[in-house]
């Protein structure tokens, strides 16, 4: 315990053989004292700033005693007893009260005969012998025990294990405080005398006050008997149609289970089919695509062969009107496509509603129709751009031979793309 190793040590052998207090003897090695342990030459120290107390003169000494805080507890217990010659001790066993003995006469260490055994304290009131025993450490041992019962003599044991000072020196006000709130257990009780008296009375109340109890309690029990059976047989009437409630109840969680998991298989098949439906979609429309840009690749360079024939003029108007075109194009994609989520919105809304969703299906497809087929004016009128702008490149250093050689001038400021560009339409 790490509070009986702060303990100080306040008592002493005296050169007179004497047990001896801190307090009562002279500072220094000048106490002429020694250690009730080891017998080692003890110095006391008696500061104006830590608490008194006794240390080994010689650190040797201080290295093989065996001295600690439980033998100082031990000293300033019986002391205390000694000095104010009284004790609160529980009467009876079941349900105990508290009964103060005030000793006409103490004695320390005194032995018991013919037990030879040696209690810390032995107290006299009224003729009456009470031992007490302070643990700390270690409790009466069971043969100890058995050889005061065999003597007929009252013991009381004194629980300081979980004493623990304020200081590190034991005062009797930590001894005062401990024994208020710690009750202190009888080992054993001589067959007569004050204590074995008040002890039977208070048992004997007791045991007449359980014997009221439990016919109280019996009584009690013939009532809540009655209320029972009274209650089992209320309880039994009512079988038949607790039964049939509670196979209802089982119908009706088996329906529920049936109805949830058509509910679950509903959502996954209808999961599936827009899952297979849009995959489908997006399938189909790439491979479109990539046919008709195949197409327009083949259109286009048999326009462009027919192109070289027409005149300049008749190409820049139909540029002009192709780019036009493209605008327009690029409008409808875009409110197509904002068609196109608000009919993917329509289709996720009406999840529950299978017939709704083949309707609405239906008319995404024809929506999906006329948008494949403004997509696919707008992909070729594309393609035709970028091919002319190419073929524009690739016949202008041609033309201009053609005009060197026909002694024509060229007829544009610049060259044959600026010239057909929209931009300068504009200006």
């Amino acid at each position: 315990m790490a509070q009986l190793n702060a303990v100080k040590m306040t008592y002493a052998k005296s050169g007179s053989g004497e047990i001896v207090c801190i307090d009562d003897v002279e500072n220094g090695l000048g106490c002429n004292c020694f250690c009730l342990d080891c017998g080692g030459q003890l110095k006391a120290r008696q500061g104006a700033i830590k608490q008194w107390h006794f240390s080994h003169h010689k650190e040797n000494d201080a290295d093989n005693c065996q001295w600690s805080g439980e033998s100082e507890i031990h000293m300033k217990v019986k002391e205390y007893l000694d000095r104010h010659r009284k004790l609160t001790v529980p009467i009876g066993f079941t349900r105990p009260t508290s009964f103060v003995i005030h000793f006409d006469d103490i004695q320390l260490e005194k032995s018991l005969r013919p037990t030879k055994r040696i209690p810390d304290v032995t107290g006299y009131c009224s003729g009456e012998k009470v031992l007490i025993e302070v643990k700390v450490t270690h409790e009466v041992d069971l043969q100890k025990r058995i050889d005061y019962k065999k003597a007929n003599v009252s013991v009381v044991e004194l629980d300081f294990s979980d004493f623990t000072p304020v200081g590190d020196r034991v005062t009797d006000q930590d001894i005062e405080r401990h024994l208020e709130r710690t009750l202190c257990a009888w080992l054993a009780v001589a067959p007569v005398g004050d204590i074995a008296m008040r002890i039977q009375d208070h048992e004997r109340a007791e045991s007449k006050k359980i014997i009221e109890e439990n016919n109280k309690l019996l009584h009690s029990n013939k009532i809540l008997n009655n209320d029972a059976n009274y209650l089992v047989n209320y309880i039994n009437s009512y079988s038949y149609r607790y039964e049939e409630c509670k196979k209802r109840i089982n119908d009706a969680a088996t329906r529920l289970s049936v109805i949830r998991n058509e509910i679950h298989q509903t959502k996954f098949v209808r999961n599936t089919n827009v899952d297979a439906a849009e995959s489908a979609f997006l399938n189909t429309l790439q491979q479109l695509e990539q046919n008709h840009l195949i197409k327009l690749d083949r259109q286009n360079l048999e326009h462009l062969e027919r192109l070289r024939e027409r005149f300049i003029g008749e190409l820049k108007a139909e540029h002009h009107d192709l780019i036009e075109d493209n605008k327009a194009l690029n409008e409808l994609v875009n409110s197509k496509r904002i068609e196109l989520e608000q009919i993917q919105f329509t289709i996720e809304g009406y999840d529950a509603k299978a017939k709704g969703l083949l309707e609405k299906e239906k008319n995404l497809n024809e929506g999906l129709e006329n948008f494949r087929k403004k997509e696919q004016d707008w992909i070729r009128a594309a393609k035709a751009n970028a091919v002319i702008k190419r073929h524009f490149v690739r016949l202008e250093p041609e033309l201009r031979e053609l005009c060197r050689k026909g002694g024509i001038p060229w007829p544009f400021n610049g060259s044959l793309m600026s010239e057909l560009s929209p931009d300068k339409d504009a200006g």
